[in-house]
Protein backbone atom coordinates (compact mmCIF):
# COMPACT_ATOMS: atom_id res chain seq x y z
CA UNK A 1 0.00 0.00 0.00
CA UNK A 2 1.48 3.28 -0.66
CA UNK A 3 2.25 5.42 1.94
CA UNK A 4 0.27 8.72 2.98
CA UNK A 5 2.27 11.06 1.57
CA UNK A 6 2.06 9.25 -2.02
CA UNK A 7 -1.73 9.33 -1.88
CA UNK A 8 -1.65 12.87 -0.56
CA UNK A 9 0.36 14.11 -3.61
CA UNK A 10 -1.16 11.87 -6.35
CA UNK A 11 -4.84 13.50 -4.92
CA UNK A 12 -3.35 17.30 -4.53
CA UNK A 13 -2.15 16.82 -8.65
CA UNK A 14 -5.99 16.62 -9.44
CA UNK A 15 -6.99 18.99 -7.69
CA UNK A 16 -9.26 16.43 -5.04
CA UNK A 17 -9.26 16.89 -1.04
CA UNK A 18 -7.01 14.48 0.74
CA UNK A 19 -8.55 12.77 4.05
CA UNK A 20 -5.53 11.06 6.02
CA UNK A 21 -8.94 9.47 7.89
CA UNK A 22 -12.85 9.55 6.97
CA UNK A 23 -14.25 8.30 9.98
CA UNK A 24 -18.33 9.57 8.73
CA UNK A 25 -18.03 7.48 5.56
CA UNK A 26 -17.89 4.38 8.11
CA UNK A 27 -21.01 1.95 7.35
CA UNK A 28 -22.25 4.52 4.41
CA UNK A 29 -21.66 2.05 2.18
CA UNK A 30 -22.09 -2.14 2.38
CA UNK A 31 -21.75 -3.57 -1.14
CA UNK A 32 -17.68 -5.04 -2.20
CA UNK A 33 -17.17 -7.11 0.75
CA UNK A 34 -17.56 -4.16 3.37
CA UNK A 35 -20.30 -5.70 5.04
CA UNK A 36 -18.04 -8.59 5.86
CA UNK A 37 -16.07 -6.99 7.89
CA UNK A 38 -17.06 -5.15 11.27
CA UNK A 39 -15.49 -3.01 12.92
CA UNK A 40 -13.82 -1.78 9.95
CA UNK A 41 -11.95 1.41 10.06
CA UNK A 42 -11.73 4.26 7.18
CA UNK A 43 -7.81 5.28 7.31
CA UNK A 44 -7.27 7.17 3.83
CA UNK A 45 -9.86 8.81 1.38
CA UNK A 46 -10.21 11.15 -1.44
CA UNK A 47 -12.80 13.37 -3.05
CA UNK A 48 -12.89 15.41 -6.33
CA UNK A 49 -14.36 15.32 -9.91
CA UNK A 50 -13.08 12.63 -12.54
CA UNK A 51 -14.56 13.64 -16.01
CA UNK A 52 -17.75 16.12 -15.36
CA UNK A 53 -18.85 13.43 -12.20
CA UNK A 54 -18.25 13.78 -8.55
CA UNK A 55 -15.79 10.93 -7.52
CA UNK A 56 -14.39 9.75 -4.11
CA UNK A 57 -12.35 6.64 -3.09
CA UNK A 58 -11.01 5.30 0.56
CA UNK A 59 -9.47 2.32 2.24
CA UNK A 60 -11.24 0.53 4.96
CA UNK A 61 -9.31 -1.51 7.17
CA UNK A 62 -9.92 -5.58 7.48
CA UNK A 63 -11.96 -5.26 11.08
CA UNK A 64 -13.26 -8.98 11.20
CA UNK A 65 -12.62 -9.48 7.70
CA UNK A 66 -9.89 -12.39 7.13
CA UNK A 67 -9.56 -11.78 3.41
CA UNK A 68 -8.41 -8.14 4.86
CA UNK A 69 -8.19 -4.63 3.71
CA UNK A 70 -10.60 -3.27 1.16
CA UNK A 71 -9.89 -0.28 -1.28
CA UNK A 72 -12.85 1.50 -2.77
CA UNK A 73 -12.79 3.34 -6.00
CA UNK A 74 -16.31 5.59 -7.08
CA UNK A 75 -18.35 7.69 -9.49
CA UNK A 76 -21.59 9.25 -8.12
CA UNK A 77 -24.27 9.83 -10.54
CA UNK A 78 -26.10 12.44 -9.01
CA UNK A 79 -30.25 12.68 -9.64
CA UNK A 80 -30.47 8.94 -9.72
CA UNK A 81 -31.43 6.05 -7.04
CA UNK A 82 -29.69 2.84 -8.32
CA UNK A 83 -31.52 -0.61 -7.39
CA UNK A 84 -29.18 -2.45 -5.67
CA UNK A 85 -26.74 -4.02 -8.93
CA UNK A 86 -23.29 -6.13 -7.98
CA UNK A 87 -20.76 -7.51 -10.36
CA UNK A 88 -17.95 -9.69 -9.37
CA UNK A 89 -15.22 -11.21 -10.76
CA UNK A 90 -16.39 -15.37 -11.13
CA UNK A 91 -14.36 -18.19 -9.57
CA UNK A 92 -14.91 -21.63 -9.68
CA UNK A 93 -15.31 -21.52 -5.37
CA UNK A 94 -18.11 -18.98 -5.49
CA UNK A 95 -21.42 -19.75 -3.36
CA UNK A 96 -24.83 -19.41 -5.04
CA UNK A 97 -26.15 -18.79 -8.54
CA UNK A 98 -25.70 -15.44 -10.18
CA UNK A 99 -28.66 -13.53 -12.68
CA UNK A 100 -28.17 -15.33 -16.19
CA UNK A 101 -26.96 -12.15 -18.91
CA UNK A 102 -25.11 -14.00 -21.15
CA UNK A 103 -23.65 -17.42 -21.65
CA UNK A 104 -19.38 -16.39 -21.93
CA UNK A 105 -20.28 -12.97 -19.79
CA UNK A 106 -21.55 -15.39 -16.97
CA UNK A 107 -17.96 -17.21 -17.35
CA UNK A 108 -16.20 -14.35 -15.96
CA UNK A 109 -18.81 -12.27 -14.03
CA UNK A 110 -21.24 -12.92 -11.36
CA UNK A 111 -24.25 -10.98 -11.38
CA UNK A 112 -26.48 -10.19 -8.14
CA UNK A 113 -29.47 -7.49 -8.17
CA UNK A 114 -32.51 -6.50 -5.91
CA UNK A 115 -34.25 -6.84 -9.49
CA UNK A 116 -32.86 -8.62 -11.98
CA UNK A 117 -34.64 -7.14 -14.79
CA UNK A 118 -32.57 -4.03 -13.55
CA UNK A 119 -29.12 -6.10 -13.98
CA UNK A 120 -29.87 -7.21 -17.85
CA UNK A 121 -30.90 -3.42 -18.79
CA UNK A 122 -27.93 -1.88 -17.70
CA UNK A 123 -25.66 -5.04 -19.05
CA UNK A 124 -26.11 -4.37 -22.33
CA UNK A 125 -23.71 -5.28 -25.34
CA UNK A 126 -22.12 -1.81 -24.70
CA UNK A 127 -21.47 -2.04 -21.10
CA UNK A 128 -20.27 -6.43 -21.19
CA UNK A 129 -17.68 -5.28 -24.35
CA UNK A 130 -16.15 -3.07 -21.55
CA UNK A 131 -15.78 -6.21 -18.90
CA UNK A 132 -15.12 -8.78 -20.96
CA UNK A 133 -11.62 -7.94 -22.18
CA UNK A 134 -10.66 -7.35 -18.71
CA UNK A 135 -8.52 -9.29 -16.64
CA UNK A 136 -9.19 -8.22 -13.43
CA UNK A 137 -7.04 -6.71 -10.62
CA UNK A 138 -10.41 -5.65 -8.32
CA UNK A 139 -12.85 -8.19 -7.14
CA UNK A 140 -16.61 -6.01 -7.86
CA UNK A 141 -18.22 -3.42 -9.34
CA UNK A 142 -21.60 -2.45 -7.42
CA UNK A 143 -24.35 0.36 -7.40
CA UNK A 144 -25.52 1.71 -4.53
CA UNK A 145 -27.53 4.75 -3.31
CA UNK A 146 -26.13 7.06 -6.59
CA UNK A 147 -22.74 5.56 -7.01
CA UNK A 148 -21.07 3.27 -8.96
CA UNK A 149 -18.37 1.72 -6.98
CA UNK A 150 -14.99 -0.87 -7.58
CA UNK A 151 -13.64 -2.76 -4.58
CA UNK A 152 -10.07 -4.10 -4.98
CA UNK A 153 -7.93 -6.06 -2.45
CA UNK A 154 -4.71 -6.13 -1.46
CA UNK A 155 -2.30 -3.84 -2.61
CA UNK A 156 -3.11 -0.32 -5.07
CA UNK A 157 -1.33 2.07 -5.76
CA UNK A 158 -2.40 6.06 -6.52
CA UNK A 159 -1.34 5.05 -10.13
CA UNK A 160 -4.43 2.35 -10.18
CA UNK A 161 -6.98 4.69 -9.05
CA UNK A 162 -6.89 6.83 -12.68
CA UNK A 163 -7.61 3.38 -14.80
CA UNK A 164 -10.06 2.52 -11.91
CA UNK A 165 -11.71 5.37 -12.46
CA UNK A 166 -11.20 5.59 -15.99
CA UNK A 167 -13.27 2.07 -16.25
CA UNK A 168 -16.18 4.02 -14.19
CA UNK A 169 -16.52 6.60 -16.36
CA UNK A 170 -16.90 4.22 -19.44
CA UNK A 171 -19.20 2.21 -17.93
CA UNK A 172 -21.87 5.03 -16.79
CA UNK A 173 -21.34 6.43 -20.31
CA UNK A 174 -22.58 3.33 -21.49
CA UNK A 175 -25.56 2.56 -19.51
CA UNK A 176 -28.71 3.26 -21.52
CA UNK A 177 -29.91 6.91 -21.18
CA UNK A 178 -33.56 5.32 -20.62
CA UNK A 179 -32.41 3.57 -17.59
CA UNK A 180 -30.79 6.43 -15.80
CA UNK A 181 -33.57 8.52 -16.80
CA UNK A 182 -35.99 5.69 -15.23
CA UNK A 183 -34.63 5.79 -11.97
CA UNK A 184 -34.38 9.39 -11.48
CA UNK A 185 -36.98 10.52 -8.61
CA UNK A 186 -40.06 12.12 -9.54
CA UNK A 187 -41.64 14.37 -7.28
CA UNK A 188 -43.74 12.40 -4.52
CA UNK A 189 -42.35 8.90 -6.51
CA UNK A 190 -39.71 6.87 -4.75
CA UNK A 191 -36.89 5.85 -7.73
CA UNK A 192 -37.66 2.33 -7.65
CA UNK A 193 -41.09 2.40 -8.31
CA UNK A 194 -40.58 4.79 -11.51
CA UNK A 195 -37.56 2.66 -13.02
CA UNK A 196 -39.97 -0.87 -12.57
CA UNK A 197 -42.76 1.35 -14.47
CA UNK A 198 -40.31 2.49 -17.38
CA UNK A 199 -42.13 1.48 -20.49
CA UNK A 200 -38.94 0.75 -22.81
CA UNK A 201 -36.32 -1.11 -20.75
CA UNK A 202 -33.16 -1.32 -22.74
CA UNK A 203 -33.27 -4.36 -25.09
CA UNK A 204 -30.86 -6.99 -24.38
CA UNK A 205 -28.62 -8.05 -27.47
CA UNK A 206 -26.91 -11.63 -27.10
CA UNK A 207 -23.66 -12.11 -28.68
CA UNK A 208 -23.18 -16.08 -30.09
CA UNK A 209 -20.83 -18.30 -28.38
CA UNK A 210 -17.23 -18.70 -30.51
CA UNK A 211 -17.51 -21.34 -33.28
CA UNK A 212 -15.77 -24.30 -32.53
CA UNK A 213 -13.91 -25.51 -35.87
CA UNK A 214 -12.65 -28.68 -36.71
CA UNK A 215 -8.70 -28.77 -35.65
CA UNK A 216 -9.39 -26.67 -32.28
CA UNK A 217 -7.63 -27.88 -29.43
CA UNK A 218 -9.04 -28.44 -26.09
CA UNK A 219 -6.83 -26.00 -24.82
CA UNK A 220 -7.76 -23.45 -27.49
CA UNK A 221 -11.13 -24.44 -27.19
CA UNK A 222 -10.87 -23.73 -23.11
CA UNK A 223 -9.45 -20.02 -23.66
CA UNK A 224 -12.40 -19.36 -26.28
CA UNK A 225 -14.50 -19.41 -23.08
CA UNK A 226 -11.76 -18.12 -20.77
CA UNK A 227 -11.62 -21.35 -19.25
CA UNK A 228 -9.19 -22.65 -17.17
CA UNK A 229 -7.27 -25.71 -19.05
CA UNK A 230 -5.10 -28.59 -17.26
CA UNK A 231 -3.07 -30.99 -19.49
CA UNK A 232 -3.15 -33.50 -16.31
CA UNK A 233 -6.45 -33.34 -14.89
CA UNK A 234 -5.61 -35.78 -11.89
CA UNK A 235 -5.96 -32.99 -9.68
CA UNK A 236 -9.50 -31.77 -10.63
CA UNK A 237 -10.22 -35.90 -10.42
CA UNK A 238 -9.12 -36.10 -6.75
CA UNK A 239 -11.38 -32.62 -5.94
CA UNK A 240 -14.18 -34.43 -7.03
CA UNK A 241 -13.79 -37.84 -5.56
CA UNK A 242 -12.36 -36.70 -2.31
CA UNK A 243 -10.31 -39.42 -2.03
CA UNK A 244 -8.24 -41.98 -4.54
CA UNK A 245 -8.80 -42.12 -8.01
CA UNK A 246 -8.90 -44.91 -10.40
CA UNK A 247 -5.80 -46.16 -12.32
CA UNK A 248 -5.51 -44.25 -15.36
CA UNK A 249 -4.40 -41.20 -17.41
CA UNK A 250 -6.50 -37.96 -16.84
CA UNK A 251 -6.21 -35.44 -19.78
CA UNK A 252 -8.19 -32.40 -21.22
CA UNK A 253 -9.03 -31.25 -18.04
CA UNK A 254 -11.02 -27.93 -17.76
CA UNK A 255 -12.77 -25.61 -15.30
CA UNK A 256 -14.99 -22.65 -15.72
CA UNK A 257 -18.46 -21.13 -15.80
CA UNK A 258 -21.82 -22.22 -18.10
CA UNK A 259 -24.67 -20.22 -17.26
CA UNK A 260 -24.53 -19.59 -13.98
CA UNK A 261 -22.99 -22.39 -12.29
CA UNK A 262 -19.60 -23.37 -12.27
CA UNK A 263 -18.19 -26.45 -14.42
CA UNK A 264 -15.39 -28.83 -15.32
CA UNK A 265 -14.76 -31.44 -16.98
CA UNK A 266 -11.75 -33.66 -18.02
CA UNK A 267 -11.03 -37.42 -20.12
CA UNK A 268 -10.32 -40.71 -18.38
CA UNK A 269 -7.90 -42.62 -20.45
CA UNK A 270 -7.83 -46.41 -18.92
CA UNK A 271 -4.34 -48.59 -18.34
CA UNK A 272 -2.98 -49.93 -21.75
CA UNK A 273 -3.43 -53.62 -20.18
CA UNK A 274 -7.17 -52.85 -20.10
CA UNK A 275 -7.73 -52.08 -23.51
CA UNK A 276 -6.51 -48.42 -23.25
CA UNK A 277 -10.66 -47.26 -23.01
CA UNK A 278 -11.27 -43.29 -23.00
CA UNK A 279 -14.76 -42.02 -21.59
CA UNK A 280 -15.37 -38.20 -20.93
CA UNK A 281 -16.62 -36.76 -17.87
CA UNK A 282 -18.44 -33.63 -17.60
CA UNK A 283 -19.87 -32.11 -14.76
CA UNK A 284 -22.15 -28.88 -13.33
CA UNK A 285 -21.76 -27.64 -9.59
CA UNK A 286 -24.78 -26.09 -7.73
CA UNK A 287 -22.59 -24.36 -4.57
CA UNK A 288 -24.80 -24.92 -1.02
CA UNK A 289 -26.73 -28.26 -2.82
CA UNK A 290 -26.75 -31.39 -0.84
CA UNK A 291 -27.48 -34.40 -2.67
CA UNK A 292 -27.75 -37.83 -2.05
CA UNK A 293 -25.28 -40.01 -3.68
CA UNK A 294 -27.52 -41.26 -6.91
CA UNK A 295 -26.38 -43.43 -10.08
CA UNK A 296 -28.67 -43.42 -13.31
CA UNK A 297 -27.43 -45.74 -15.93
CA UNK A 298 -28.31 -46.75 -19.48
CA UNK A 299 -30.59 -49.81 -18.81
CA UNK A 300 -29.04 -52.94 -19.98
CA UNK A 301 -31.57 -55.44 -20.98
CA UNK A 302 -29.14 -58.81 -20.71
CA UNK A 303 -27.78 -57.12 -17.13
CA UNK A 304 -31.21 -56.25 -16.03
CA UNK A 305 -32.25 -60.26 -17.10
CA UNK A 306 -29.58 -61.25 -14.83
CA UNK A 307 -29.97 -58.73 -12.03
CA UNK A 308 -33.99 -58.54 -11.87
CA UNK A 309 -35.69 -55.45 -11.40
CA UNK A 310 -33.68 -54.54 -8.20
CA UNK A 311 -33.32 -51.09 -9.33
CA UNK A 312 -35.44 -48.04 -8.36
CA UNK A 313 -38.44 -46.79 -10.16
CA UNK A 314 -39.69 -43.49 -10.23
CA UNK A 315 -43.17 -43.71 -11.59
CA UNK A 316 -42.52 -42.76 -14.82
CA UNK A 317 -42.87 -46.00 -17.44
CA UNK A 318 -40.98 -44.20 -20.35
CA UNK A 319 -38.09 -42.92 -17.39
CA UNK A 320 -37.89 -46.74 -15.79
CA UNK A 321 -37.70 -48.69 -19.01
CA UNK A 322 -35.16 -46.71 -20.30
CA UNK A 323 -32.65 -46.09 -16.90
CA UNK A 324 -31.64 -48.06 -14.44
CA UNK A 325 -31.55 -46.03 -10.76
CA UNK A 326 -29.06 -47.43 -8.09
CA UNK A 327 -28.67 -45.56 -4.78
CA UNK A 328 -28.39 -46.56 -0.90
CA UNK A 329 -31.36 -44.50 -0.13
CA UNK A 330 -34.27 -44.98 -2.33
CA UNK A 331 -36.62 -42.02 -0.89
CA UNK A 332 -34.00 -39.67 -1.67
CA UNK A 333 -33.59 -40.64 -5.12
CA UNK A 334 -37.22 -40.04 -6.07
CA UNK A 335 -37.25 -37.20 -4.11
CA UNK A 336 -34.16 -36.04 -6.14
CA UNK A 337 -35.33 -37.57 -9.64
CA UNK A 338 -38.83 -36.31 -9.90
CA UNK A 339 -41.10 -35.70 -12.53
CA UNK A 340 -39.11 -32.18 -12.99
CA UNK A 341 -35.96 -33.74 -13.32
CA UNK A 342 -36.67 -37.39 -14.91
CA UNK A 343 -38.46 -35.16 -18.15
CA UNK A 344 -35.06 -33.89 -19.32
CA UNK A 345 -33.97 -37.86 -19.80
CA UNK A 346 -37.11 -38.71 -22.21
CA UNK A 347 -36.63 -35.14 -24.28
CA UNK A 348 -36.09 -35.60 -27.89
CA UNK A 349 -33.32 -33.52 -27.32
CA UNK A 350 -31.29 -35.67 -24.90
CA UNK A 351 -27.46 -35.95 -25.56
CA UNK A 352 -26.46 -39.44 -25.51
CA UNK A 353 -24.29 -40.76 -22.38
CA UNK A 354 -23.87 -44.11 -20.57
CA UNK A 355 -23.83 -43.00 -17.33
CA UNK A 356 -24.81 -39.91 -14.58
CA UNK A 357 -24.15 -39.16 -11.26
CA UNK A 358 -25.81 -36.85 -8.47
CA UNK A 359 -23.24 -36.55 -5.29
CA UNK A 360 -23.08 -33.85 -3.07
CA UNK A 361 -23.43 -30.71 -5.35
CA UNK A 362 -22.31 -32.01 -8.59
CA UNK A 363 -24.32 -33.45 -11.52
CA UNK A 364 -22.12 -35.47 -14.34
CA UNK A 365 -22.42 -37.23 -17.10
CA UNK A 366 -19.96 -39.73 -18.02
CA UNK A 367 -19.92 -40.60 -21.81
CA UNK A 368 -18.54 -43.87 -23.27
CA UNK A 369 -15.53 -42.97 -25.68
CA UNK A 370 -14.15 -38.94 -26.72
CA UNK A 371 -16.55 -36.35 -26.55
CA UNK A 372 -16.43 -33.92 -29.55
CA UNK A 373 -15.69 -30.09 -28.31
CA UNK A 374 -18.62 -28.89 -29.94
CA UNK A 375 -21.29 -30.91 -28.32
CA UNK A 376 -20.11 -30.03 -25.19
CA UNK A 377 -21.78 -26.97 -24.64
CA UNK A 378 -25.34 -29.36 -25.10
CA UNK A 379 -24.06 -31.83 -22.35
CA UNK A 380 -23.30 -28.67 -19.96
CA UNK A 381 -26.65 -27.03 -20.76
CA UNK A 382 -28.32 -30.55 -20.05
CA UNK A 383 -26.53 -30.79 -16.73
CA UNK A 384 -27.76 -27.13 -15.86
CA UNK A 385 -30.86 -28.11 -16.71
CA UNK A 386 -30.82 -31.30 -14.69
CA UNK A 387 -29.22 -29.80 -11.47
CA UNK A 388 -31.02 -26.92 -11.39
CA UNK A 389 -34.25 -29.08 -11.26
CA UNK A 390 -32.85 -30.95 -8.15
CA UNK A 391 -31.98 -28.13 -6.67
CA UNK A 392 -35.98 -27.17 -6.90
CA UNK A 393 -37.08 -30.50 -5.72
CA UNK A 394 -34.05 -30.80 -2.80
CA UNK A 395 -35.80 -27.11 -1.10
CA UNK A 396 -39.33 -27.93 -1.66
CA UNK A 397 -38.72 -31.50 -0.21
Amino acid sequence: MANADAWLHWATLRRMRFFPAWESMAGTFRGGGLHLGGRRGITMGWSGTYAGLPCFGFRATAGTDPAGHLHVVALRVPGVRFPWLSIEVADFTQAGPGIAIEPDFDLAWRVSAAHPQFARDVLTEAVRQLLTPITADFSEIWFEHDAVLLCARGLVEPEHVDRYLDLLRRLVDAVDSRVLDAIRPRPFQRALPAYLAAPTPAIRTVQPRPVVRRGTTWQEWAGLRGWLYYANAREIVERFNHGPVPAGRFAHGFVGRFGSLPCFGWQWVSPPETGARIRQVLCVRHPGLAMHPVRVTLEDELLSELMGASDIEVGDPTFDARWRVTSSDADAARRQLGPAVWRFFTAPTTPAFSQLWLEREVAAVVIDGPAPREQVDGYLRFLHDIIGAVAHNVDNG
